[in-house]
């Protein structure tokens, strides 16, 4: 197994903050839509049903 570290300059890691914060965003948005899904259904919605 390959190991890597990084060292990004200040703007790669502002960069790599941002982008965290948007998946973070996806990620709660996606849980708060599951958590109101009615249980009558049969399944959860899937990536079609979100978009």
């Amino acid at each position: 197994m390959s190991r890597f570290r990084m060292y990004p300059t200040s703007e790669q890691a502002s960069i790599m903050l941002d982008h965290c914060a948007h998946a973070r965003y996806v990620w709660n948005l996606a849980v708060e839509q599951h958590a109101h899904w009615s249980k009558g259904r049969k399944t959860a919605p899937g990536f079609a049903e979100r978009t």
